[in-house]
């Protein structure tokens, strides 16, 4: 994140009250705050409630800052700490979550109609890198919040580990820990999942949702993503298109799936192995 706004006139002000000089030190770190939130919690309603009360909280704490790290550091170990808290007082995700909601959706024509109604929407264009972040995300809620932070600061947003370190509050030992048993944990989930897509077409996932999608519309071909940095690779570099809203979708249906239990996650829905949108 960049540091150039943390200026000891802009803490200075910003600690006095001045409200002004606080929205100069965060604005330019608001897009980078937002995207690890959303990496780590993905739902769109819950990630901007964590974002808002961060800054509340570093508004309310700019008088405890001290200068002697980045205030970019600084701030973003707040929207950090605050995005785990949120995620250890929510019930963690199966690894399997898109799975049941394909089952449950599969049985519903309301859930399968509302997907339907985003592949028809004209300005929808199916963009598998754009998925394959989504699923990043949905896959890391599986994971303990701890382990889901150490993540994202180094392999998504590319963080040096002495500032991710310090962002966590942990010792670069710990962070290694975490990261390895991250790492090791999501390229296993993945290389079920991904199994799973391709012998049976299960979810709505990469080769399911590209067939569905209009002719005209099915992007570029699934990358090869054997590679678990490859991955993190893929995630890093993606920008929001017009999944967006369908992925909200995805993330709100699958959220309330998920706060309930409901849902096989054995492949049984069978989208993807055939038909598409006109």
């Amino acid at each position: 994140m960049s540091s150039t706004t943390h200026t000891p006139e802009l803490v200075e002000r910003a600690a006095a009250g001045d409200r002004a000089a606080f929205d100069a030190l965060v604005g330019p770190l608001k897009p980078q705050a937002r995207g690890v939130v959303r990496r780590m919690i993905g739902h769109p309603e819950d990630s901007e409630d964590v974002l808002q009360d961060a800054l509340l909280k570093a508004w309310n704490g700019m008088k405890s800052f001290r200068q002697e790290s980045q205030f970019s550091t600084w701030f973003l170990s707040i929207v950090t700490r605050t995005t785990i808290d949120f995620l250890r007082g929510q019930k963690r995700w199966r690894p399997e979550a898109q799975v049941a909601y394909a089952n449950l959706c599969a049985q519903s024509e309301e859930m399968s109609g509302e997907v339907m109604a985003h592949f028809a929407a004209p300005d929808f264009a199916y963009e598998v890198r754009e998925h394959i972040s989504y699923c990043f995300s949905c896959v890391g809620r599986s994971l303990p919040p701890d382990e889901l932070a150490a993540l994202v600061l180094r392999d998504v947003i590319d963080m040096p580990a002495k500032d991710a370190s310090a962002a966590l509050g942990i010792s670069d030992s710990v962070l290694r820990h975490r990261l390895a048993a991250a790492r090791s944990a999501m390229q296993d989930r993945f290389a079920g999942l991904c199994t799973l897509v391709s012998k049976t077409g299960v979810c709505y996932q990469c080769e399911g949702l590209r067939t569905i999608a209009p002719e005209n519309r099915k992007g570029g071909p699934i990358p090869d993503l054997d590679d678990f940095q490859a991955r993190c690779d893929v995630v890093r570099n993606c920008t929001s298109t017009s999944m967006q809203e369908l992925h909200n979708l995805f993330w709100r249906r699958t959220s309330d799936i998920e706060d309930t239990g409901l849902g096989s996650v054995k492949p049984e829905s069978g989208c993807g192995e055939s038909g598409t949108v006109d």
